[in-house]
């Protein structure tokens, strides 16, 4: 406290001493503070001019060359902007007011940026400080629980994984994934990009904010900035050092050898089978072996700083996830170099991000089931070290996950370079001119080598290599921008007019190539030049371009800071589409009414009130490159002249007349500020309808190909409320902030559709749970009811006649799970008390179902590890019981899909726990230390669900099952994760992720 007031009275003896060089030099100095002290990074600039400057980490600030009657307007996020005259003064302090910050800040928007009290759209924001203490491999994950109408599903805790992401629910059946802007540059996702690099987020929720990107907005719009540095601003360093470990935040009860053994015997029984297993003494428990802890690490650095014309900054980061299941790690390497240069009237922006991701899977974990525990941990005797299931002595079949994960030799290596270069130039004042190119390259390689091994000739397919697969496939991405824009922005009195028009040409291009091929001379050559040079040699290859042409514009309009008006358009043409329907159109209108500045508006209990409404039309195109056009095969073999010889066939039909999805979209909502604008409070309803829906439509088996034909066929519906509230206190010793956001899904669902959608095989007898119908949720669950109890007689479901027909058929097949949720909601709280600072982050989801298929394979699969559960199943002499009998056979088909596996996904988790402790004053009286922080980090704290499996945060499947038929081993292709949603098919078990860190600036 000394030390404080000691530094306060320099400062303050400083300004007297300027003030009496300020006839002579015209300098201007002084603190910037609140009630708790000095305040860095204060924005200060001339009225009437761009020069501007910020203050120091002390809250010092100067001006030279300025005249007695110069204007100096500060504002800062979260306090009210003031205009302060100098009056010929020499030392001018201010002590700033707290404003309500969700409606004083400066928040992105499309093209530009917007004080959020003059918006007319729903934009919802989130800064740094919200996601920069979370350890995550993918910093998509960081906004779960963070904001209202987005909604984030992780596939468990896998190191790398990517995630879904829902804009307000699920716009197209073919790609919901919303559109990434990093600081202007269009990009797939978010997951390579550091998030302590992250300034700012802005999620462009409705028609009236996404409209201007047109094209691929129907989905939402997440605009990320980066940080560019602050000019007059000395050299900064920041260390961020964090080390710790994951470890499973649950595990299965599994039963063990003997009780599998009497298992087995049990099952032989049921089924009149005199086949009987002896109990070998082996009891391996693979859930153990499997998981276990693993070292995470975030090590980064960050340079910054800038001149009078200049600002930069420059980071590094190297994150490393060892993952808790056995074959599986993430590293990635960040790096990246941001700049902005005045020149006169021209100013250049530059960001350039770097960065390579090395990604490890284990693709066999949960495949099938689980390792049975009979099965020994190493078996030297066999090649590879591993033995399978073998009918004598450990039942029917059924592969060893283990041995099948530690042979394979995987390896995904992804390497992007994305930045771009935007120069802007000032005509006139308000008017600019601006020019942005942008580049995003990706490399991709993805490896997988299995080695020769003999593990059991039991289910030879998996438990025989005698062949090594070596699959080495190489691909590059690269995505090119150009736009030109013109913006304008001007106040004359009362009114305020801006507006921007532009043009945008993106090319995207992909090429890839590569080979998969079997019998290299040895395990250890894994090489594809070492491949024989036979027919069995797969060569691989894409080459696929496509680009986009756009014009578009925007005006905005406000009357006395009251009235706001804002209307859009966006042409669209794309090259994926025929000539005669490539071209989109996309308008918005949005309107606002700031309604507490009125002179009629007398309420002291609430300090703002903003009514608002928009209607507008976005787009979205077919995610393949050529949906319009058929595909052939070639060396397809037929009958010509008697004779066997090599034809084209046609493999797909394609509708040369697609259209673009459009998405009708109405939002109405209301800003509130309570409390002396402590408490803020923001509420939108929408409406979405989805038109021309991209849809498989099943075609007759006499058309000669087996894949339906993409049309525009369907529709689907989204209606949804969302509120957020947040509360401030800013004053005194604790401070603190809560905020807790709510998000409705009133209704989503398909509209009308041609024929039902179907979802992935769960399993190798291609057994279907989800199902897309019309007025019904998207990705649903369909199977039999049953009930809570089996036939005591026979030990099977008992199925619920739907229809009541008197029979138990196909027909009483039914809508039997949801995997939407009712709603999503998040709790967050920050706090500081002299050098601590506190943060929880807490998030839900309410209402949605799970598909465990996990609980599947481990209760009623014919082979397999088994979960306790069956210890209950109905037997003889154990008829009052939930779980049918054990049999091979399955002569009732108890396996057919059925509410039985459908469980309960609301959950309730602590996400996030940081403990920090602030040196601020320097260390050891270094004063070139400026501050210090050593903190604690715990993620997934602890989560409250009925869910039975590892974790009810489930995405969907996308690998395993689903996709076992297509490709080669290590490149399947990619299942649409829309369509399979809610499944629980091999999630990676989460982790509870520990952390040590030390921050430091320099």
């Amino acid at each position: 406290m000394i030390r404080k007031t000691l530094k306060q009275f320099i400062g303050l003896a400083l300004v007297l001493l300027s003030s009496i060089a300020f006839a002579q030099t015209g300098k201007v100095s002084g603190i910037v503070s609140d009630v708790d002290g000095p305040l860095p990074g204060v924005n200060i600039v001339v009225k009437g001019t761009t020069n501007g400057i910020t203050t120091d980490f002390d809250g010092n600030y100067t001006f030279s060359d300025l005249t007695e009657n110069s204007v100096l307007v500060f504002s800062y996020i979260g306090y009210a902007t003031q205009a302060i005259p100098i009056a010929g003064r020499s030392t001018v302090n201010i002590t700033l007011e707290p404003d309500a910050q969700a409606l004083g800040e400066v928040v992105i928007v499309g093209y530009g940026t917007s004080n959020k009290r003059e918006l007319t759209s729903a934009v919802a924001t989130i800064k740094k400080e919200a996601i920069v203490n979370v350890v995550a491999s993918n910093p998509t994950t960081a906004l779960q629980g963070k904001l209202s109408g987005i909604q984030v599903e992780s596939f468990g805790g896998q190191p790398g994984g990517s995630a879904n992401v829902f804009i307000r629910g699920v716009n197209s059946l073919s790609n919901a994934d919303p559109l990434f802007i990093v600081d202007g540059l269009f990009v797939d996702n978010m997951d390579y990009v550091n998030p302590q690099d992250i300034e700012d987020i802005s999620i462009l929720k409705d028609a009236a904010a996404a409209s201007i990107y047109g094209s691929r907005a129907a989905n939402g719009v997440v605009l990320i900035k980066t940080n560019h540095g602050r000019k007059n601003r000395a050299v900064e360093v920041k260390i961020n050092s964090r080390i710790g470990f994951d470890t499973p935040s649950k595990k299965l009860d599994y039963i063990n050898g003997q009780q599998y053994t009497d298992y087995l015997n049990q099952r032989f029984a049921n089924d009149g089978e005199a086949t009987r297993v002896t109990y070998n003494g082996v009891n391996t428990d693979w859930q153990d072996e499997s998981l276990s802890s693993g070292i995470v690490e975030d090590l980064g650095f960050s340079i910054s700083g800038g001149g009078e014309h200049t600002s930069y900054f420059a980071s590094g980061n190297y994150f490393n996830q060892d993952g808790i299941l056995v074959g599986s790690g993430f590293k990635r390497i960040n790096m990246r170099f941001n700049s902005r240069s005045d020149f006169g009237k021209f100013t250049l922006t530059q960001s350039l991000g770097i960065a390579e991701g090395k990604l490890q899977e284990n693709n066999w974990y949960g495949w099938d089931g689980a390792s049975v525990p009979t099965l020994a941990f190493t078996n030297t005797a066999n090649d590879g070290g591993f033995e399978a299931p073998s009918s004598v002595i450990h039942g029917p079949g059924g592969v060893n996950q283990y041995g099948l994960a530690s042979l394979e030799n995987n390896l995904e290596t992804t390497r992007t370079i994305f930045g771009n270069a935007k120069l802007d130039y000032e005509i006139i004042e308000g008017l600019t001119a601006s020019l942005n190119f942008g580049i995003d390259y990706t490399n991709r390689n993805s490896f997988q080598f299995t080695p020769t091994y003999f593990m059991s000739n039991v289910d030879a397919v998996l438990n025989v290599n005698t062949e090594n697969d070596l699959t080495d496939y190489r691909q590059e991405d690269v995505n090119i921008l150009v736009e030109p824009t013109l913006a304008y922005d001007k106040k004359f009195g009362v009114h305020k007019f801006g507006a921007v028009a532009g043009y945008t040409l993106f090319k995207e291009t992909q090429k890839g190539n590569g080979v998969y091929g079997q019998g290299t001379p040895s395990n250890v050559i894994q090489n594809v030049g070492a491949l024989p040079s036979t027919e069995q040699l797969v060569l691989l290859g894409d080459n696929n371009a496509a680009a986009l042409q756009s014009y578009f514009g925007r005006v905005n309009y406000g009357y006395d800071g009251k009235y706001l008006v804002s209307a859009t358009i966006r042409r669209d043409a794309s090259s994926r589409f025929a000539p005669e329907n490539r071209v989109g159109y996309f308008p918005s209108f949005s309107a606002g009414w700031n309604i507490s500045d009125e002179d009629f508006w007398k309420s002291e209990a609430i300090n703002y009130f903003k009514l608002r409404a928009s209607y507008g039309v976005l787009g979205s195109y077919p995610d393949t490159f050529y949906p319009t056009k058929a595909t052939f095969q070639t060396n397809s073999n037929t009958s010509f002249g008697g004779g066997l010889a090599t034809g084209l066939s046609q493999t797909t039909l394609a509708d040369p007349s697609l259209v673009w999805e459009t998405s009708k979209t109405f939002d109405i909502g209301i800003d509130l500020a309570f409390m002396n604008n402590k408490m803020n409070f923001t509420m939108d309803y929408y409406s979405k309808n989805i038109e021309d829906v991209l849809v498989g439509i099943n075609v007759p088996s006499t058309s000669g190909v087996s894949i339906p034909v993409t049309r525009n066929a369907g529709t689907l519906v989204n209606n949804g409320l969302e509120w957020d509230l947040t509360y401030r206190k800013n004053d005194g010793d604790f401070t603190y902030t809560v905020g807790t956001n709510f998000s409705f899904n009133l209704k989503s669902e398909a509209g009308d559709l041609p024929n039902p959608i179907l979802g992935p095989a769960i399993d190798e007898d291609q057994r279907i749970v989800n199902r897309t119908t019309s007025n019904e949720s998207i990705g649903a669950f369909y199977g039999y009811k049953v009930e809570d109890k089996v036939n005591p007689a026979t030990g099977d479901f008992v199925r619920v006649d739907v229809n009541g027909d008197g029979a138990i058929t196909a027909d009483d097949i039914t809508n039997i799970g949801n995997p939407t949720p009712d709603f999503t909601y998040g709790l967050n709280f920050n706090a500081e008390y002299k050098n601590f600072d506190f943060g929880l982050s807490f998030n839900g989801v309410q209402g949605n179902e799970i598909y465990n298929l996990g609980r599947y394979y481990s209760i009623l699969w014919q082979d397999g590890g088994k979960l306790t559960e069956v210890l209950n199943s109905w037997t003889p002499s154990n008829t009052d019981t939930n779980i049918p009998r054990a049999s091979i056979s399955d002569a009732a088909g108890n396996k057919a899909p059925s509410s039985f596996f459908v469980e309960d996904g609301s959950y309730f988790r602590l996400k996030n726990l940081d403990v920090g402790y602030n040196f601020r004053d320097g260390i050891a009286g270094l004063d070139w230390v400026k501050d210090v922080r050593l903190s604690l980090n715990v993620q997934n704290v602890f989560v409250l669900t009925s869910y039975s499996g590892y974790d009810p945060d489930v995405s969907s499947t996308n690998g395993g099952r689903a996709n076992r038929d297509s490709g080669v081993p290590g490149l399947r292709n990619n299942v649409n994760p829309l369509l399979g949603r809610g499944l629980d098919a091999r999630a990676y078990p989460n982790a509870r992720t520990i952390m040590f860190g030390v921050q430091a600036t320099f």
